[in-house]
């Protein structure tokens, strides 16, 4: 039984059936389907980044599979906002007051959750910090960088930062958010004909 499709497709009761047949865990299987499948999307990322500009999407998920981003990377000194989805290693410019998950720009609904060393909310730690929307509760983990990480040091870093994943959802932030799946993604000039 193939269960890159559903994996993909985040078809998680297509994966809990598998599991069940399987006696495994449904959690356990799902996330071994996605690593088995992590080359593949890494080698497909590179081939689609040679063949358009994936800089200039404009959505909030990942053009090449689908995937919200894990981590936002702040580039250099100039700390360009680069969402990046860990799953095929592709990333794309975003602005920073603007919501990957529901599109909202308003300053009022946008911040930071920053953390100390000891994991208590107010001061930044290692170049670390949480975006959080307001409007639609979702997050993105931010790390300083001075250039792009490669997909396996991406991994790496999604994982060294499990503590902000912890931080966000104590805080009551989750990805992606109460984001409506019509309008996911979209920022809303685009969603209102603007640019």
């Amino acid at each position: 039984m193939s269960l890159a499709l559903p994996a993909l497709q985040n078809d998680a009761p297509s994966i809990e059936r598998a599991a069940a047949s399987l006696g495994v865990d449904a959690t356990t299987l799902g996330e071994l389907v996605q690593l088995a499948l992590q080359p593949v999307l890494w080698e497909a990322a590179s081939q689609a980044a040679a063949l358009t500009d994936i800089d200039t999407w404009e959505r909030g998920y990942c053009l090449c599979c689908g995937a919200w981003p894990a981590l936002a990377e702040l580039i250099g000194t100039e700390r360009r906002r680069v969402l990046r989805c860990v799953r095929c290693g592709s990333g794309w410019s975003w602005l920073v007051l603007l919501c990957p998950y529901c599109g909202t720009d308003d300053h009022r609904d946008l911040g930071s959750l920053e953390l100390g060393a000891d994991g208590s909310s107010g001061v930044e730690t290692r170049g670390h910090r949480i975006d959080v929307c307001e409007r639609c509760h979702g997050y993105v983990k931010a790390v300083q960088t001075f250039t792009s990480n490669s997909a396996v040091r991406l991994v790496a870093e999604d994982v060294a930062t499990l503590y902000l994943d912890a931080a966000a959802a104590q805080a009551g932030y989750r990805r992606p958010g109460d984001a409506d799946a019509a309008t996911a993604g979209i920022p809303r000039l685009a969603r209102e004909g603007r640019s």
